[in-house]
């Protein structure tokens, strides 16, 4: 085995305040790096959105997390309550009134997590799903960063001269026979219309689709 890392740096557009899921993206980079076991570790790169694990499955259980966090700290642009029982607005408020509140909200979660890998992709539990929580009303574009450290699996010896020979990941890939990761890239990678533009010339995402289907006659 051969120990190696990536940095990464995920790119998220949210819809204003809510859940983005970051089960399959993250997935997908790490099906390319062709790490198989390790552990992945995420810094969102805000101050204003956090990260969470939670319920996967019942969309109710995100709607009663907003529900409490709005009623814990409301984006009403009012504070604290002051020693004559009246709140006062944030100080903070440069960029309106759910400004400081989601600073707030930021510090009560959390803005890093590690995870495990395991086979080549995030080992969580069945009902258990990875979201960014944005606090802010309106639409953002969030960076996400991703340090994954693990082991490599080594080739096959009777496929050690092809990968010596400088191929990149999608030919470790096809060495490998691994139809789901290598599904997984096809779906990470696929534009419609790409060989029509590429002028007939094959692409990695056409070698893999051929290699997929060889694997699945073989089965």
């Amino acid at each position: 085995m051969t120990i190696a890392q990536r940095l990464h740096e995920l790119e998220i557009s949210t819809d204003g305040a809510g859940f983005s899921r970051l089960n399959e993206p993250l997935n997908h980079w790490i099906a390319r790096t062709d790490i198989t076991q390790g552990v992945l570790h995420l810094t969102c790169l805000h101050t204003s959105c956090s990260l969470t694990i939670n319920e996967n499955a019942d969309p109710r259980v995100l709607k009663d997390l907003a529900a409490w966090m709005n009623a814990m700290v409301p984006q009403d642009g009012a504070g604290p309550t002051g020693p004559d029982g009246k709140r006062r607005r944030y100080l903070h408020d440069d960029e309106g009134d759910d400004d400081m509140p989601a600073h707030i909200r930021t510090a009560l979660t959390t803005q890093t997590m590690s995870l495990s890998v395991d086979n080549g992709r995030l080992l969580l539990g069945t009902w258990q799903a990875v979201y960014l929580w944005e606090h802010r009303s309106s639409p953002h574009h969030r960076r996400l960063a991703c340090h994954l450290i693990g082991d490599m699996a080594d080739p096959p010896s009777d496929q050690s001269q092809l990968l010596a020979s400088g191929k990149n990941t999608t030919a470790k890939l096809l060495a490998r026979r691994n139809g789901q990761r290598l599904n997984d890239v096809v779906q990470a990678r696929h534009v419609p219309g790409a060989w029509a533009e590429d002028g007939g010339i094959e692409t990695d995402v056409d070698l893999l689709i051929d290699r997929l289907h060889e694997i699945s006659d073989q089965q």
